[in-house]
């Protein structure tokens, strides 16, 4: 096979439509997870108040954009397709962020104690370490090595989700239950639904490992805890953004797929 004919399959096979229906099935583990989210999007429901109503629905549309054909492996998709999933993705938690934005709730202007911003910097760091991540490892670009190329429009794409997706997921899986509506079984709800949801999209996105779904339960015990405890989101989405922040790193080094294909 030819240098050309190879770049040719690299590059017809990234132009895969964005949606596969024969191939769509939905895994008991998918099942659980989509089960656990509308659980708490339903809970949010049945609480007073026009804000957590609409959080509820941005919930619903959330787990149905998960439940969406989308086309695995995403590697065989183009950059606008996989954009196009991404930003899919981020409708529910940016939406989130605009309701408080508009309605300025109390709990959007409570910084708490500057004391709480260091447990979460902690806390973060914490993540970090569980996650088994090496720091000299992802500052050198080793860890980017070690996870091969990708298409450019896909790193930045999982670069951007994971630097914006924690402002919306505190919104909607911390506030509700210990700012907005205080209750035990509502935070704990809120807490598995946000392990769930990581789980609940199609494919594996690294997310079946011991190890992963550790630092996914140790995280939703931690945020939670801080917002209780701190009564402020920020310190939360302080540990939540620093424990992003190798993932982040890691999809902006990693080689241009494309470049290999020259």
């Amino acid at each position: 096979m030819t240098t050309r004919t190879v770049r040719d399959v690299r590059v017809g096979a990234r132009s895969s439509s964005t949606f596969d229906p024969r191939g769509w099935s939905l895994s008991e583990r998918r099942v659980a997870a989509v089960a656990c989210c509308l659980a708490y999007a339903v809970s949010l429901a049945c609480v007073r108040g026009a804000d957590l109503r609409i959080l509820a629905i941005l919930l619903v549309v959330d787990v149905l954009s998960a439940l969406l054909p989308w086309r695995i492996p995403r590697t065989a998709r183009s950059g606008p397709s996989f954009w196009f999933e991404t930003l899919v993705s981020l409708i529910s938690p940016l939406g989130a962020v605009a309701v408080a934005v508009s309605t300025d709730p109390a709990w959007l202007r409570a910084a708490g104690s500057p004391w709480w911003y260091l447990c979460g910097a902690l806390c973060g760091v914490l993540l970090i370490a569980v996650s088994g991540v090496d720091p000299r490892g992802l500052l050198s670009g080793e860890l980017a090595f070690i996870l091969g190329p990708t298409p450019r429009a896909h790193g930045t794409a999982r670069a951007f989700a994971s630097g914006l997706g924690p402002l919306g997921e505190e919104a909607l899986y911390r506030v509700p239950g210990v700012l907005v509506a205080p209750s035990t079984p509502l935070g704990l709800l809120a807490a598995v639904a946000f392990v769930a949801r990581h789980h609940a999209v199609p494919g594996t996105n690294g997310r079946l490992t011991r190890r992963s779904t550790l630092v996914e339960i140790l995280a939703a015990v931690l945020l939670l805890g801080l917002t209780a405890l701190s009564r402020s989101v920020y310190p939360a989405l302080l540990a939540h953004l620093l424990n992003n922040i190798p993932a982040i790193v890691r999809e902006l080094q990693r080689e241009p797929a494309e470049r290999g294909s020259r």
